[in-house]
């Protein structure tokens, strides 16, 4: 009787009178039941096929970081890419430094977490991914980077960069979560990323094949952040006395 009424297949000789409340009733409730139970069923088949996981495979990040400078400033960079014509809501992303550190205690953290700025306070942490975006982490007085200069950062074995990019998937509003890492061997110093957007008649338009490509910045300075706000320094201090 259940599965007649769930499925709709019709009684055959039998059927359900007005002279029996209780079926009439039993028959409602079957309905009502069987409602709920494809619902569920249709639900599950949706996020199974819609699943998070699926979308990192979408999300990329370049196969290396560069170290140079932009405004001016020292900035640690890497790119990050939407190979989806659906849009990543809320966006923003998070890095951390991850490096074996002995406290002044003699403790030993073999995986000291330090979280680096790529603009919380400004909120450049938060992107719009509709074309690559390059995530900037300036090397200042805060930064674990601000006093390595290109040799001990590439002598630097322990060193990883841990990368996070956090949003929400369009079609579902799940959150989905993508990360990927630098090794100091994978930290270029005095590079720059390539150009990915480029004009095209009254459009623009990604090209991907430039994605994980760097050119050399010759005018780079080796020295660290430190030596180089230093440098800075006296230079102005010359130039006020003169």
């Amino acid at each position: 009787f259940s599965l007649e009424t769930q499925t709709s297949i019709g009684y055959g000789f039998r059927s359900v009178t007005e002279s029996c409340p209780l079926a009439v009733m039993a028959v409602i409730l079957q309905c009502i039941v069987g409602c709920i139970i494809d619902a569920f069923i249709i639900g599950a088949v949706m996020a199974k096929m819609a699943k998070p996981k699926k979308r990192n495979d979408t999300l990329v990040f370049s196969d290396t970081a560069v170290v140079a400078l932009r405004d001016g400033k020292l900035c640690m960079m890497w790119r990050v890419g939407n190979l989806r014509k659906s849009h990543l809501v809320e966006a923003h992303v998070r890095a951390h430094v991850l490096k074996p550190r002995v406290t002044p205690e003699g403790e030993f953290l073999p995986l000291d977490n330090e979280d680096i700025n790529v603009g919380f306070d400004t909120g450049t942490d938060r992107i719009f991914l509709v074309s690559p975006v390059t995530i900037v982490h300036e090397i200042n007085s805060e930064s674990p980077f601000f006093d390595m200069d290109r040799r001990s950062l590439e002598v630097d074995a322990e060193l990883e960069v841990v990368v996070i990019l956090e949003g929400m998937v369009e079609a579902t509003a799940m959150t989905t979560q993508c990360r990927s890492s630098y090794l100091a061997s994978e930290i270029l110093w005095g590079r720059r990323f390539e150009p990915v957007l480029f004009e095209r008649k009254n459009c623009y338009q990604v090209d991907y094949t430039f994605f994980h490509q760097t050119y050399e910045i010759p005018s780079t300075p080796m020295c660290s952040a430190k030596e180089l706000a230093k440098q800075k320094f006296i230079q102005s201090s010359r130039s006020s006395f003169c």
